[in-house]
């Protein structure tokens, strides 16, 4: 199955082509005030690069957010069209799972930030168990300090978050906060991928219809996801 993959959610978004688990292309795009102009030439780039067609792709990977608004709509409506003309599925994973996804083995827990504009960041706080990384209690949207004050052992915290606020959460945690190399605070779309092969190969595949963005705001807490949820 030839699954391609692609991530809008925030400033650096992605696009993945893997076949069989194995990765056969995987480019990066910044800047989301781009994706208009450069989504789908990009996509068209990552195939002919990789040797394949458009027609040859059977699953459509998408980050369903939270995240930047404008890059979530765009990218899930791109996903939507894409299926529809080629009658393939599409999987959409939450951006807060890709990002703990880069740290599989990570023995500390994991939280994950994104920032969500007026002085907020979304988060999710991961720990191992069952085989693999469990989000703990629920999606988050709150201040920097408040997330500060959850954070009471060693964590290793990663997302692109850290641009605005790692200082802040270093002043505020101290060796409390594990902070990972810049290249690896940022969503893969080739992470991407794999998650949405998994949710695939399990049988969780959404209704094309009904599947939206996560926003996370207050008026969406209805689409939180229930705190006994394992990551794959």
């Amino acid at each position: 199955m030839l699954v391609l993959a692609f991530d809008t959610s925030t400033s650096r978004g992605g696009l993945a082509l893997m076949q069989g688990g194995r990765l056969l292309a995987e480019y990066t795009l910044e800047s989301p005030a781009s994706y208009l102009n450069r989504l789908l030439p990009g996509i068209d780039r990552l195939l002919q690069d990789a040797g394949r067609s458009i027609q040859e792709v059977k699953l459509i990977v998408v980050s369903r957010g939270p995240g930047n608004f404008t890059g979530l709509r765009l990218g899930l409506s791109a996903a939507k069209g894409l299926a529809l003309v080629l009658g393939c599925p599409v999987i959409a994973v939450n951006t807060l799972d890709v990002l703990a996804a880069n740290f599989p083995f990570a023995s500390l827990p994991v939280c994950t930030v994104i920032d969500a504009k007026k002085h907020e960041v979304y988060a999710g706080i991961y720990c191992q168990g069952g085989g693999g990384l469990n989000l703990a209690g629920d999606y988050l949207l709150l201040s920097p300090a408040a997330l500060a004050e959850r954070i009471t052992e060693p964590t290793l915290i990663t997302g692109p978050g850290l641009e605005r606020y790692g200082v802040l959460w270093q002043e505020l945690l101290g060796n409390l906060a594990i902070l990972p190399p810049p290249e690896l605070r940022y969503i893969r779309a080739a992470v991407l991928a794999r998650l949405g092969l998994q949710q695939y190969d399990a049988g969780l595949i959404p209704n094309l219809e009904k599947l939206t963005p996560f926003y996370l705001r207050p008026a969406d807490a209805e689409l939180k996801r229930p705190a006994s949820t394992a990551m794959p």
